[in-house]
């Protein structure tokens, strides 16, 4: 059996365990969180009545020291992420933590440091990546004999997220902390950026301000095309360029496949996509498989490790300059 604690049972929590349940239900996983951490009584309450969790403690160190844990879930408020991680690193148990891992590429950057002092694995849970949507259009580009170009649209409901009192600290922090899932994709499909020519409206007032524009040309020689207009209308949606064709994501998680002289056709979800979370259960799967399993030889180092995760966040700084222009 894997035994997981929890750090944080708000928002994101349920849908971590519900794609656990699927797993043990539907993949012959044997995974179990044990433990969980909350600052408040009644969280703790809610954690144990609602997600089934047996134990529940307020202070990260009483579960470490009272639990025999495989990996920690770290799914604390994004403004909370940084610290509560910088305080499990010590422990050497491996993490999965919500992103932003960091506020900044600095803060990540640390986090990397410390992660290599204390010998502990940290995964960061882009779980965008592990759409199984995703993984066929990765599928169809290199059938088609690679990716030509990205464009990508990242559009966030600013001014309904404000209306509907939406906390004024997250609503600053809505580029970093969610504008990040797609800006992690363009890495994902096109590799590490080699240039960045990006536009920002820093100081503009409103409607004028929340503008990005920027191309992006990757060390792979592939351009994408970036742009985020957040007092338009638009959603989350991007289009991957193949020879003779092309893949259109309508918004992250459907897609549709057109190629010259064939009929379209649509990338459909599997199972773990449709019964839980998409990404989630076979992020989970990926992070027993390879970095809790790994860790106990080495610190891991691959995909969506601290390491990989700082390059992440050094491309969203590029393509929110607080000068009018950034070409790195």
């Amino acid at each position: 059996m894997i035994s997981l604690g929890i750090v944080g049972t708000g928002t994101i929590a349920p849908f971590y365990i519900s794609a656990i349940n699927w797993l043990n239900e539907n993949n012959d996983s044997n995974i179990r969180v044990s433990a969980a951490v909350n600052r408040t009584r009644e969280s703790n309450e809610r954690a144990k009545h609602e997600l089934k969790i047996p134990r529940t403690y307020t202070t990260i160190i009483d579960m470490l020291e009272n639990e025999k844990l495989d990996g920690v879930i770290i799914a604390v408020s994004a403004s909370q992420i940084y610290d509560v991680t910088s305080a499990l690193i010590p422990y050497q148990v491996p993490l999965l933590i919500e992103k932003p891992p960091g506020l900044t590429a600095e803060q990540t950057k640390s986090l990397e440091v410390l992660s290599k002092q204390h010998g502990t694995s940290i995964m960061v849970g882009f779980n965008r990546r592990f759409y199984s949507v995703v993984s066929q259009a990765k599928n169809v580009i290199e059938e088609a004999g690679g990716l030509l170009g990205m464009r990508m649209d990242v559009f966030e409901r600013y001014r309904s997220l404000r209306e509907n009192n939406y906390p004024p600290e997250k609503l600053e922090m809505l580029f970093t902390g969610n504008s990040i899932h797609c800006i992690d994709l363009i890495r994902y499909y096109c590799g590490d950026p080699k240039t960045v020519n990006a536009f920002h409206n820093s100081q503009d007032v409103e409607p004028f301000n929340h503008r990005y524009a920027a191309l992006i040309v990757s060390e792979s020689n592939i351009p994408v095309t970036f742009q985020a207009y957040w007092h338009a209308l638009g959603n989350w949606n991007y289009e991957l360029y193949i020879p003779d064709g092309k893949i259109q994501f309508t918004n992250l998680e459907e897609a549709h496949v057109f190629l010259r002289n064939k009929e379209p056709y649509r990338l459909l979800p599997e199972a773990a996509d449709v019964n839980a979370k998409p990404g989630f259960a076979n992020q989970i799967l990926y992070f027993i498989n390879n970095v809790v399993t790994q860790s106990q030889s080495a610190v891991y180092e691959g995909s969506m490790s601290i390491q990989d995760a700082v390059r992440t966040m050094q491309l969203v700084e590029s393509l929110s300059p607080s000068t009018e222009e950034c070409i790195i």
